[in-house]
């Protein structure tokens, strides 16, 4: 498969960046930042106080967020009654990011565990907006073929 973006240079380039609905996008902030030490960049505040979009980095990682606007469709995990995406955080300590999520108010869905594979510690929260995160450290760095190697010997 080959990939056809360019950007005006010619070099390819590709971006995921998650954005993120929230009931509250204005909390939401600031839990992000309390929970996962975030760091604002921007904020578009309607007048009618919603948060229309903004921009936060965990890690210098982007994420992108908003209030609802239900008259375009743009609607919380609360409302549509949960959602169907897993936010992954890798970080350095797993345990102390974790622990100050659940600190800031996260609910925990799966404890902290090392997997299967012993190349990983992780742990899995669902924030007060309705959305999953599962953090992470990497304990040793493996190859894909060593990791299918040890899914099939678990």
């Amino acid at each position: 498969m080959s990939n056809n973006l360019q950007t005006n240079s010619g070099s390819p380039s590709v971006t995921v960046t998650p954005y993120l609905c929230c009931k509250g996008a204005a909390q939401a902030i600031d839990f992000y930042k309390q929970a996962f030490g975030a760091v604002e960049g921007m904020r578009l505040t309607e007048p009618d106080g919603r948060v229309s979009h903004a921009e936060i980095q965990v890690g210098g990682a982007p994420i992108y967020l908003a209030d609802e606007f239900p008259e375009i469709d743009v609607l919380s995990p609360e409302t549509i009654g949960g959602s169907a995406v897993l936010i992954v955080l890798q970080v350095p300590d797993v345990d102390a990011l974790f622990n100050q999520a659940v600190a800031a108010g996260a609910t925990v869905e799966r404890p902290l565990s090392n997997g299967f594979d012993g190349a990983m510690r992780t742990g899995k929260v669902i924030d007060p907006f309705g959305h999953h995160w599962l953090v992470l450290t990497m304990l040793e760095d493996v190859t894909a073929g060593e990791l299918e190697s040890r899914y099939a010997t678990a």
